[in-house]
C-alpha cells in the first residue's frame, strides 16, 4: 500500500457514503412534492411526473427535484409567479439537507 492509498479509500467511501445519503434526500424530496403539489390532478400525469435524484459529476453531486412533464413549467408558475412545488419542497428541506451533509462530513 502506497502513502495517501488509504486516504483515497476513505474518501472514496465517503463520497459513496454521501451519494447514498442524497438518494436518501431524493426520495424525501419526491415524496414530499407529490404528496403537496397544489394543483387539481386531471390524469394524474404531472404527480406522478415529480421526480428526484442525484447526479454524480466527478468531484460534485447534484441533487434535484423537477418536472416529467413538458407543462411542468406551467403549473409551477400559474400560482401568482411563484413556484408551486419545486421551490417550496426545497424551501422545506434545505437546511435539514444542509446540516446532515455538514455532519455525515464531520465524522
Amino acid at each position: 500500500m502506497a502513502l495517501g492509498d488509504g486516504a483515497r479509500d476513505y474518501i472514496d467511501r465517503k463520497k459513496a457514503g454521501l451519494y447514498a445519503l442524497l438518494l436518501n434526500w431524493a426520495g424525501q424530496l419526491e415524496g414530499y412534492a407529490k404528496q403537496h403539489a397544489p394543483w387539481t390532478d386531471r390524469t394524474g400525469h404531472a404527480r406522478q411526473g415529480l421526480h428526484a435524484g442525484v447526479e454524480d459529476r466527478g468531484d460534485e453531486f447534484v441533487l434535484y427535484l423537477s418536472h416529467g412533464v413538458e407543462y411542468g413549467i406551467w403549473l409551477e408558475m400559474a400560482h401568482n409567479g411563484k413556484y408551486a412545488i419545486v421551490g417550496p419542497t426545497v424551501d422545506a428541506h434545505i437546511s435539514r439537507i444542509r446540516k446532515t451533509v455538514i455532519d455525515y462530513w464531520r465524522d
